[in-house]
């Protein structure tokens, strides 16, 4: 029989061609975005400030509220890493106890004078007023844990209640940080509805 295409291959090359650009396509759509040509590594920011962003804008009240929420964190981190400090010096007894005693004392003047600058903070926003006071009020704990902690440097015990004093005094900046984060989800909640009705509308 005599084939009615005596060049039949010449479908062979397109066939060949759209194959290749097919499996060109999922590879290409199957590969991980590249890294930050930077080589930076740090990721996105939580909130996004950028005015040009239409989407994740903060309002700036917010925004600057955030700012001071970091603040208050590396603060309330820094007197729980006091405490250890001072607490490790005297159990080394590379500390007096007189010396322990003043630091301690100290460091509870400080954060009682702080507890009053996180409570009278200016340009808190309406929304994360709630927030604000929840903060305020684990904030209001740490000056008396500190005052416990002096307590059990003069029991006359093994230390006992000194170190559980110290661990609760822990427990307890946990609880501010946990604030503060609760603050910020809230931020998050409402900038996210916020973009999602005017979105609808």
């Amino acid at each position: 029989m005599v084939n009615p295409d005596p060049k039949h291959g010449r479908w062979v090359l397109p066939l060949i061609i759209a194959a290749m650009v097919l499996l060109t396509y999922t590879f290409v759509n199957s590969i991980e975005p590249a890294d930050n040509p930077t080589g930076s590594t740090q990721a996105d920011p939580p909130f996004p400030t950028d005015a040009t962003s239409s989407t994740t804008t903060l309002p700036t009240d917010i925004a600057a509220f955030m700012v001071t929420l970091d603040i208050f964190q590396n603060q309330a981190e820094a007197y729980g890493e006091q405490v250890i400090e001072i607490n490790t010096r005297w159990d080394d007894r590379d500390a007096l106890f007189a010396e322990t005693r003043t630091a301690l004392i100290d460091l509870q003047d400080e954060i009682g004078a702080w507890e009053t600058s996180v409570a009278q903070v200016e340009g808190v926003p309406p929304d994360l007023a709630a927030g604000h006071v929840a903060l305020v009020i684990e904030v209001s704990n740490l000056a008396p844990k500190v005052e416990d902690i002096v307590l059990g440097l003069e029991a006359a015990d093994d230390g006992t209640l000194r170190r559980a004093a110290s661990a609760e005094f822990q427990v307890l900046v946990d609880q501010v940080v946990a604030a503060i984060d609760n603050i910020r989800a809230t931020a998050q909640a409402s900038v996210s509805g916020s973009t999602t009705t005017t979105a609808a509308g």
